[in-house]
């Protein structure tokens, strides 16, 4: 009986070392760098080893506030009052499995909120009204994530 729990308890210890030194397999042979951009665009780029046979999906998300101007059936522009939250995202599968358990990484994504949206979303009058060019109301954030099997294992922000 003192074996067998000695036995169990070994091979829970065991589990659990091999689960972490998966997570720290993710080595980068170079990078990774993220970037914002002179034109506000977010780059990220890197070369990571150890990630195994499992794809893995880089995914920049980059988040922002824009006003919209309102404009009516007449075509009568008219300033809209909300803060409208917009966010715009990018995907790049890494190519790890075919390549011995290396990815590049090489993604850009700019900030681009909807052309237009509904009247009472910009705080237009009404929602007879449409939002029609968006401008960028302060800063612009981004977020790198790394995901693998549906596990998060690399995140990094800006700013």
């Amino acid at each position: 009986m003192r074996r067998s729990v000695f036995s169990v308890a070994t091979a829970i210890a065991v589990l659990a070392l091999t689960a972490g030194s998966v997570v720290a397999a993710l080595t980068w042979k170079s990078g990774p760098t993220f970037v914002q951009n002179s034109n506000g665009s977010f780059t990220a780029t890197g070369e990571a080893t150890g990630l195994g046979n499992t794809p893995v999906i880089a995914t920049i998300v980059v988040s922002g506030t824009v006003r919209y101007t309102c404009v009516n059936k007449g075509s009568n522009p008219s300033p809209g009052q909300n803060p409208v939250p917009s966010t715009t995202s990018g995907s790049q599968d890494l190519g790890n499995s075919d390549h011995n358990g290396r990815g590049v990484l090489d993604l850009t994504v700019s900030f681009a909120p909807a052309a237009t949206v509904g009247g009472k979303t910009a705080g237009c009058p009404n929602g007879n009204w449409q939002g029609v060019n968006p401008q960028q109301q302060g800063p612009v954030s981004a977020t790198l994530t790394l995901t693998q099997g549906g596990k998060v294992i690399y995140t990094a922000k800006l700013p």
